[in-house]
């Protein structure tokens, strides 16, 4: 019996190690976001959402800014305006530098929120998301998010994503196709998912608050310049339904920072995978863009 039970517990320590060894290779084909929270504090951020995600590519803008800046976005369900992505923001910046740059990319969907009170932030949807749990945000390997954020989801490991992967310095880079057949199939159905979200998305004050309190924390550590990304015409005009007054809510705020820059006049000059999304040879001409503006403001 007593060989029996030390055989036990041999074989579950074997597994235990085994699976150990296996969550320490994942990487930024396993997950979208989970190098984000095993990479390093950072001097300088990229900010927003899934548009600033795969649109702003790190490496482009360092060579022409000479920095080290990093991509910290998200999604518009992850990272939003508000208490928990700042709370998160400061867990990431090493806030060691005072010379760090900040691109804060803004628009309508990150200043707003579902529900009937849209103001209220105890009812936010990224409350209970890892952005408003995960409290240690440059751990390697990072146990709680793999253990929790991460779980039912292992194969993905093994058996790895050829379409996207997330890279060390928070670019996220999606590979699909970019005919013109498979382009207006997804921007149909992503802008038509967009269309539903007018009717339960709403201006939130409290976000817009919160974004004033994220560029006014960053401006201790740097220069902050506000970015509104290009989108297609048709997710551009869903947008101006969703709020007409954007571009001069944030032009009330823009003295805040080093510049804003809004890249929708040139909407038709970029291409899109979804309607939503830059594609990859955009991204890099905007980013160019971005940094290249940047530099002439400094």
């Amino acid at each position: 019996m007593k060989k029996f039970i030390i055989y036990i517990i041999l074989f579950t320590c074997l597994i235990l190690v085994s699976i150990y060894l296996i969550l320490l290779k994942a990487d930024g084909y396993s997950d979208p976001y989970y190098l984000k929270f095993t990479t390093p504090r950072q001097n300088s951020l990229i900010l927003g959402t899934s548009k600033a995600a795969q649109g702003i590519i790190p490496d482009v803008a360092n060579k022409i800014l000479g920095n080290d800046i990093y991509n910290y976005s998200f999604n518009m369900n992850i990272s939003p305006f508000g208490p928990k992505y700042l709370e998160s923001i400061k867990r990431k910046l090493s806030q060691k530098s005072h010379s760090g740059i900040f691109i804060v990319t803004v628009d309508c969907w990150s200043i707003s929120c579902m529900g009937e009170n849209p103001n209220d932030t105890t009812k936010f949807k990224e409350n209970n998301s890892f952005i408003g749990q995960i409290k240690i945000v440059d751990q390697k390997p990072n146990l709680h998010y793999l253990l929790k954020y991460m779980f039912g989801n292992y194969y993905r490991i093994i058996f790895k994503s050829s379409d996207a992967v997330l890279h060390e310095n928070g670019w996220f880079e999606v590979s699909i196709n970019t005919d013109s057949v498979s382009v207006n199939r997804r921007t149909k159905s992503t802008l038509q998912e967009y269309k539903n979200f007018l009717s339960n998305y709403k201006y939130s004050q409290a976000r817009f608050d919160y974004l004033v309190k994220t560029i006014e924390f960053l401006n201790k550590f740097g220069s902050v310049y506000l970015v509104r990304l290009p989108v297609s015409k048709g997710l551009m005009d869903i947008e101006h339904q969703c709020m007409p007054n954007f571009d001069y809510k944030i032009k009330q705020i823009a003295d805040k920072t080093c510049g804003y820059l809004d890249l929708t006049p040139k909407n038709e000059t970029f291409s899109y995978t979804d309607g939503v999304h830059l594609d990859k040879r955009s991204g890099k001409i905007v980013t160019e863009e971005i940094a290249q503006w940047i530099k002439n403001e400094k």
